[in-house]
C-alpha cells in the first residue's frame, strides 16, 4: 500500500462520532478563547497581555481544545480525502455563532443567519458523497 493510499472505509458510525468530536472540540475551543479574551479586558497586545492570558482558565481550555482538535483532525484525514473533509469543517461556522449567542448573548441578525444557511448548503454540496469518485 502506498503512503497516499486510503485505508479501508470506516463505518458510518465511526465517522459520525469523529465528526461530532471535531465539531464539539473546535466549537468549545473558540468559545473558550472568547471567555479567555473577556478576562483580558481592554489590555493592549504585548507582554503584559500575554502574561495575563496564561493565568486565565479559558485560554488553557482553548489550548487543550486545539490539541484535541488536532488529534481528531488527524483521525478524520486518515479516513477521508482532504477535498471532502475540509469543506465539512465549515459546520463550525454554524455551531460557534449559536453557542456564542447562548453563552455571550451575541446577536445573530438576518444577514448572519442567511450566511449560516448558505454554509449549510455549501457543506451539503461539497462534503457529500460523490458518485463519480475514482471514475
Amino acid at each position: 500500500m502506498s503512503a497516499l493510499a486510503t485505508p479501508d472505509a470506516p463505518s458510518r458510525w465511526r465517522q459520525t462520532v469523529i465528526w461530532l468530536a471535531f465539531i464539539g472540540l473546535d466549537t468549545g475551543t473558540q468559545i473558550a478563547f472568547k471567555w479567555g479574551a473577556e478576562g483580558l479586558g481592554d489590555m493592549d497586545f504585548g507582554l503584559e497581555m500575554l502574561a495575563r492570558s496564561v493565568t486565565l482558565p479559558g485560554v488553557w481550555f482553548a489550548v487543550i481544545g486545539y490539541l484535541g482538535t488536532f488529534v481528531v483532525w488527524m483521525a478524520i484525514l486518515r479516513d477521508m480525502p482532504l477535498s471532502r473533509a475540509f469543506p465539512m469543517t465549515g459546520l463550525v461556522y454554524i455551531t460557534v455563532p449559536l453557542f456564542a449567542w447562548g453563552a455571550f448573548g451575541e446577536h445573530i441578525g438576518l444577514l448572519r443567519a442567511g450566511g449560516i444557511a448558505l454554509i449549510i448548503f455549501g457543506v451539503i454540496l461539497l462534503g457529500g458523497e460523490d458518485g463519480n469518485e475514482g471514475a
